[in-house]
This record gives C-alpha cells, structure tokens and sequence, in this order.
C-alpha cells in the first residue's frame, strides 16, 4: 500500500487533518515495515511491544502491559499465550493476590528480543534515513510532548 501526503488538503483549510492524516500514515508505514520484518522470525508487532516492556521493566502483570501498549483485554491475553506457547514468556501467580500474574522473559525470550530489538533498529534506520539526528530528536521530543499531553482514556 503506497500512502502519500496531498498537500491540497493545507490550501483547502485543513491543515489541521492533514497532520492527523499524516501521523496516521506515519503509524501505517512503520507498523507494516516492522510487521515485514518480524514475519521472518514468527512474531507480529503487538508481540514485540510485549517484549520491548517485559525487557525494559524486568518483570510486569497483564494490566500493566495493556496500559503500555494500548491493547485490549482480549489481545492481551492472546499475545501473552503466544508468547508462552513459543517459550518467550513465562507467568506465576502473585502470591499476594492470587488474580495477578507477573510476567517475565524466559532466557529464550531475552534472545528473541536481542535479535528483534537488532531487526528493528535497522528497519528505524532505514524509515528515518532522510532525518538528521537534530530533526529526529525534535520529532520524538514533539510526539512525546503531544502523547503526554493527550493520554488515552480507558
């Protein structure tokens, strides 16, 4: 799928959409370019940002994740089982509330990020290749701001 910037929409009074439709086609193209690159390992995107928490956090429970990714319920579930089912993951029981799990890497989900974290890094690279550092560093600093600004509501 090509996506394209119509800059008609700023001379039409809809600078404001055209932002919201840029962002929006930012998100597709980074989603799908990271999704090619993690098909060859077995792993989606919401599989990765599972394990991009569980390696920066150590350690995590289903309702944190969903807050950190923005899934849903369901989703979350799903992925979690995925991840276990491959050996990435592990869950035990809280044992100071029986309804909570908390949810680690096992040694070979640690290797499986090792090598995702590389793939995405260079599939980053090559999306970001026209950026200098300076203008990535204020486009992370802008979207930060802005997602601070707007948090989702749940």
């Amino acid at each position: 799928m090509k996506l394209t910037y119509d800059w008609r929409m700023a001379k039409r009074g809809m600078e404001g959409l055209s932002l919201g439709l840029l962002l929006r086609q930012a998100h597709t193209t980074a989603s799908h370019t990271l999704a090619a690159e993690l098909e060859s390992v077995g792993l989606l995107p919401r599989h990765f940002g599972v394990l991009l928490q569980l390696a920066r956090d150590g350690v995590s429970t289903q309702r944190e994740l969903i807050a950190q990714t923005g899934s849903d319920k369901a989703g979350m579930v799903r992925t979690i089982e995925r991840l276990e089912e491959l050996g990435f993951v592990t869950r035990t029981t809280s044992t100071s509330d029986r309804r909570v799990a908390h949810i680690r890497l096992t040694d070979a989900g640690t290797a499986m990020w090792a090598d995702v974290r590389g793939r995405a890094l260079a599939t980053s690279g090559r999306l970001f290749e026209t950026f200098t550092p300076e203008e990535l560093a204020t486009l992370e600093s802008l979207l930060a701001r802005f997602v601070a600004a707007n948090p989702p509501e749940r």
